[in-house]
This record gives C-alpha cells, sequence and structure tokens, in this order.
C-alpha cells in the first residue's frame, strides 16, 4: 500500500476535479531525509502532497484524521504516525519514534501548526517537529500549500474542483538547525512557510513585519 500511495492520490484528484501543481521539486533531493514542514489549510493538502512531492514522506498528524474515510485508510495502511495531541507523553514518543525513523532514511512531513486554518493566514507553530529534525540530524524542508482550502473548506462536506499549488523552499541545513536558537529557528521556518504559501501571519496585522 505505501508504494501505491501516489496513484491513490492521482486517482483522487481525478475524481475530485483537482489540479496539483509543483514548484521547487529541485529542493527535495533523493535519498536525502527531511523533516518537512507545511501549512495546512484542508485535509486536501494531505492528498496533494502525496502526489506533489518528488519523496513519499510519512505524516506525523493527528489521531482525528482517522474519522476522515478517503484518509484514514491511507494512514492506518501507510506506516504514517497518528498522534493523540491530548496525551503529551504519547505525543512525545510518537515523535521519538518518528525521529529513529528519519534516521533510518525516511522522511516525515509535519504540520507544526497542529490544525487546519480557516483563514488564508498562517498560525503560531507548535516545536514538536523542531525536536525531531534536531534529534535525527536532517535537513528541514519548509512547504507552502495554496489553493486548497477553497476547494475543501473546514466544516464543509463539499469538495470543489480547483488547483493546489505545492511550493518547495530550500531546504535549512543541520548545521544551522543546531546553530539557531529554538525560537529563532522556529520563526525562520514560519517566516519561509508563510512566504512560500504567500500568506500572511495570523497575528500580524497592517504594516506589522513578518518574523525575520
Amino acid at each position: 500500500f505505501y508504494r501505491q500511495q501516489r496513484v491513490w492520490a492521482r486517482g483522487q484528484v481525478k475524481f475530485w476535479g483537482v489540479e496539483v501543481e509543483v514548484h521547487g521539486a529541485e529542493h527535495m533531493v533523493p535519498g536525502q531525509s527531511y523533516v518537512v514542514m507545511s501549512n495546512h489549510l484542508s485535509y486536501v493538502d494531505i492528498v496533494a502532497l502525496f502526489l506533489g512531492l518528488p519523496v513519499i514522506p510519512g505524516f506525523l498528524a493527528k489521531r482525528e484524521l482517522n474519522r476522515v474515510p478517503f484518509l484514514a485508510a491511507a494512514l492506518r495502511h501507510g506506516g504514517h504516525v497518528l498522534i493523540d495531541r491530548g496525551q503529551r507523553a504519547g505525543a512525545m514518543q510518537a515523535i521519538t519514534l518518528a525521529a529513529e525513523q528519519v534516521k533510518g532514511g525516511k522522511t516525515v512531513l509535519i504540520f507544526p501548526e497542529g490544525t487546519r486554518g480557516d483563514t488564508d493566514t498562517i498560525g503560531e507553530f507548535k516545536k514538536g517537529g523542531f525536536f525531531l529534525a534536531k534529534a535525527a540530524g536532517v535537513p528541514i524542508l519548509p512547504v507552502g500549500v495554496r489553493g486548497s482550502r477553497t476547494i475543501f473548506p473546514r466544516g464543509s462536506l463539499l469538495l470543489r474542483p480547483g488547483k493546489v499549488e505545492i511550493h518547495i523552499g530550500a531546504a535549512i541545513a543541520p548545521d544551522e538547525i543546531t546553530a539557531r536558537e529554538p525560537g529563532e529557528l522556529v520563526q525562520l521556518v514560519r517566516g519561509k512557510v508563510m512566504d512560500l504559501s504567500a500568506m500572511p501571519s495570523r497575528q500580524d496585522r497592517p504594516g506589522s513585519s513578518r518574523p525575520a
């Protein structure tokens, strides 16, 4: 099933009438493991990322996705890690397990906002994915998703045809990850995801500056 996930994703977007367009694929080098960090606007993001990323990642995602019909089987049988956000000890154990898998050559994708946004903005990032990247000693790959919220908005039961854009940025090397203070690293990655997704901070107001 893991090897067929891209075929499954291609069938899903064709059935929905959704086009997936990828930019910056050259930044994801085959054979290199990454912790991929992306914004999250819709459940469609997961299918689009399965299809659009040059390397199929393992997802580190919230356990509630088991209730989404078209995602549940893919996440359950594809070797992905689902976290119960209400159990801190279990969540940390899952992150540690994912770090070991990344050390062994797997690429893992995490949505550092923790949940879908209901506006075209970027929320605050949680720190679990950054701990994972440091523990695994691999680059962080920032990714911006555009257009998916209009296809399947939060709270909607209907999918609409449209286009999803996946914008892949340059990776942040392990030595840079280690050299930066935790808060500085979070804001660096968040700023890159904001640029790649062409979305402002959820806290920003007109005239305010983005994170450095």
